[in-house]
């Protein structure tokens, strides 16, 4: 902090208490003169309360005046109507006879004889009137509804017995005769006067139109007892406050409200005054210690500059000041200049090393995360492919070994262990081609290869899998030849690889482009897919080994993620490059391979000198054997055939576990290989068990089976998830899903038998 900071620090110390002090008198005045104007609010509301109460009063005389006419006594009701109206004036008030029986007798808003308007014998009197004919003195009503018509009225009431007869005398008063009494009361022209019965309906309004009469008060104005005052906005949504007050004989409240502004008093000239002193005083106060700071910075500014100098490892040049305690610590700061050039190498040094060490060991704990993680997921994903041939070739070996097996099931049975193992051992190359390349042992047979004969190798070797995903493959390839040097397999595999990717990550019907083409001294292969895309943090690492898109419980890619990579290090071997590219997720993908025109490779034609090596981990690559225990503890076949549905994509598995059910069993099997189609027969079919595989195309089993825990006929049905996803966790989320029992591919057939052993049907259910 500069020293002028301390001096302005000083001059506020002494000023900052005189204007808080002087600001807390102002307060003061303020907030008395708030009260005042909050007093003459309060004083507003009372004033015309008392008014609102002298009116009733002078009503009541009117009545007891009345109550003692002769004509009254003598029933001349034409007579009494002519002195009622005469004693009952102003603006929107009538008087009012009704006798023991609550028939109107008349009403000097109406003609007399007014029974024409009055209710029928043989109507209801209204809710609020028996009460009003059973007082025994005057009252005040509270806002309520015209015995004659539907309009909103208040009155004063007074019973009266004369000539022998009981009668109700009674003034009636509409909204106008209030809004103008509340109008000559002769208070501020901007107060919002209000009128609210007991029951905190308007009465009138001074402000307000006729329409507002009978709505409610805000709920603080109506729960409030005793007089007072609340901050409520006012009817035009301003903010305000209200004063209020009950009025002794009504028992209503009379409120006035204020725009809130009103309520704060607005500066005066004093106060002005005031405040624009004590503010000069500070600034004069800050202009002084500017005066006074302005001779110490000087010296300050030297030791400043001896303090640079000292940083930058230079010896502060010799300076006198007129300050004494400045003088010395510019002699101390070139005393310590050499000591501290020396311990400043010392620290950088230490600090470069440490540095160094944390980035190596940070970098060093990032790589091994990540080669952890890409283990892991590849132990999952060689686990999980391995089981799903492994599940039918069991299914189909024990299909084998039943008696009296008819040729058509024992064909199958073969095609079956056939294909899966086909598919094994696809796996296994894929696997072996990894490790030999990434290891440098693999040889190239070079010779002269036309690119366009490679494609068309690659394209019958995919065409199946085209024609499964009904795949439109479009092939631009050139006239002439486009000729290189390489190994002619090799070069197939790739482009099979990448013809293999394209249609696996493309939804059926999708569309594909392969394109050859050359240019200058490179030959241009792509692959171009409309599926579903590369995102932008798998892009870089496309090509790395056991890199894939997002995994899928169904798994309906498959594969191991060593198609991509094996590319890569093929096309390198053949001295060229691939590259992938893609906009984004479901914006397709495009794969770019470049090979040198009929160049002579030598280094093509040995392994490489410096290979690289895949860490491979210490485990085994070997299948947990361990199950959970079977569904009960009866083994073989089921006491009884049951109908059972058997969900499943891997139409291998479930044919073959479905021909070996029938066959054991004798048990109905019906076989769907997505969950749309099981949900949608399941009520039909009554199946008593369900065998859902996890990995399903449009519904993973986990959600299969709650939809069909949903259903209240399948709430008990026994579920059993045959998966090839067997770890802890995967049994404990296949519990939380509903299912009974979770067994993992391969699965033996005994224990599948041994689950349906424990399932009774009743014989009247087994009947329909």
């Amino acid at each position: 902090m500069q020293i002028r900071a301390y001096l302005y620090l000083m001059a506020a110390a002494i000023l900052v208490p005189v204007i808080f002090f002087a600001g807390f008198a102002l307060r003061l005045i303020e907030g008395t003169e708030t009260e005042l104007a909050r007093a003459q609010l309060a004083g507003a509301a009372q004033r015309a309360a008392l008014l609102v109460d002298a009116d009733l009063a002078a009503s009541q005389a009117a009545l007891r005046g009345l109550a003692g006419s002769p004509s009254l006594a003598r029933g001349e009701l034409d007579a009494f109507h002519r002195e009622a109206q005469a004693a009952v004036g102003g603006r929107d008030a009538w008087a009012i006879l009704l006798d023991e029986n609550g028939r109107l007798l008349f009403d000097t808003l109406a003609q007399q004889g007014a029974t024409a308007g009055a209710p029928a014998a043989d109507q209801p009197l209204p809710a609020y009137l028996p009460a009003l004919l059973g007082a025994r003195q005057a009252f005040v009503t509270d806002l309520i509804p015209s015995h004659v018509s539907e309009r909103l009225m208040t009155g004063v009431g007074l019973p009266v017995q004369a000539g022998g007869r009981h009668y109700l005398l009674g003034v009636g008063y509409g909204a106008d005769h209030f809004r103008q009494l509340l109008a000559s009361a002769g208070l501020r022209a901007d107060l919002q006067l209000d009128i609210y019965d007991r029951k905190g309906k308007l009465v009138a309004s001074r402000l307000g139109s006729a329409a507002l009469v009978g709505q409610d008060a805000p709920p603080e104005l109506a729960a409030a007892q005793a007089d007072g005052f609340l901050a409520l906005p006012l009817r035009s949504g301003a903010p305000g406050a209200l004063a209020f007050s009950r009025a002794p004989l009504s028992g209503w409240k009379v409120a006035a409200g204020a725009p809130a502004a009103t309520l704060v008093p607005a500066p005066d000239g004093t106060r002005r005054t005031a405040a624009l002193a004590l503010v000069a005083a500070l600034f004069g106060a800050c202009a002084l210690a500017a005066w006074f700071g302005r001779g110490l910075a000087r010296p300050i500014r030297m030791a400043a500059k001896a303090a640079g100098a000292l940083g930058r490892g230079e010896l502060p040049p010799q300076n006198r000041s007129r300050i004494v305690e400045i003088d010395r610590l510019l002699g101390a700061l070139r005393q310590a200049g050499s000591e501290l050039s020396q311990a400043q190498a010392t620290r950088d040094t230490a600090g470069h090393e440490r540095q160094h060490q944390l980035e190596h060991a940070q970098q060093a704990r990032q790589t091994a995360e990540e080669e952890n993680r890409a283990k892991d997921q590849f132990l999952a994903m060689l686990g999980h492919e391995l089981r799903n041939p492994l599940a039918p070739i069991g299914t189909a070996a024990q299909l084998l070994k039943l008696p009296d097996l008819d040729g058509h099931r024992a064909r199958y049975a073969g095609d079956v262990i056939g294909r899966q193992v086909e598919h094994m051992n696809r796996l296994l190359s894929d696997m072996l081609d990894v490790s030999r390349v990434t290891r440098g042992l693999v040889s190239l047979n070079l010779e002269e290869v036309d690119l366009r004969n490679v494609v068309e190798r690659a394209v019958e070797q995919t065409r199946p899998l085209m024609e499964e995903r009904q795949h439109r493959l479009e092939l631009r390839l050139p006239q002439g030849a486009v000729t290189v040097r390489g190994d002619q397999t090799r070069l197939t595999q790739v482009v099979a690889n990448l013809l293999t990717n394209s249609a696996k990550y493309t939804q059926p019907h999708g569309a594909i482009q392969l394109s050859l083409s050359s240019a200058g001294i490179e030959a241009n292969l792509s692959v171009a897919d409309d599926g579903e895309g590369i995102t932008a943090e798998l892009l870089p690492r496309v090509f790395d080994l056991f890199s894939q898109g997002e995994r899928k419980p169904d798994r309906a890619q498959g594969g191991l993620g060593l198609g991509l990579a094996l590319v890569r290090s093929l096309v390198q071997l053949h001295g060229g490059s691939v590259e992938a590219s893609s906009p984004g997720r479901g914006g397709g993908s495009i794969f770019t391979v470049r090979l040198p025109l009929k160049h002579e490779l030598a280094a093509l034609a040995t392994p490489l000198s410096n290979p690289r090596r895949v860490r491979e981990s210490g485990r085994d690559n070997t299948r947990d054997n361990a199950r959970e225990p079977a569904y009960g503890s009866t083994h073989g076949a089921a006491a009884a055939p049951l109908r059972v549905m058997l969900v499943d994509d891997n139409i291998d598995a479930a044919v073959s576990l479905s021909l070996l059910l029938e066959a054991a069993g004798d048990h109905l099997v019906s076989t769907y290989y997505d969950a749309a189609s099981a949900l949608e027969w399941a009520s039909f079919e009554r199946p008593d068990v369900f065998i859902l595989d996890i990995g399903l195309p449009d519904m993973n089993g986990y959600e299969l089976a709650r939809r069909l825990r949903a259903i209240p006929q399948f709430a008990g049905t026994l579920l059993i998830a045959l998966t090839g996803y067997g770890q802890l966790a995967d049994k404990v989320r296949a519990r939380e899903a509903g299912f009974d029992l979770h067994i993992a591919k391969p699965a033996e057939p005994e224990e599948i038998l041994a689950a349906l052993a424990t399932v009774h049907v009743p014989e009247a259910e087994r009947a329909e």
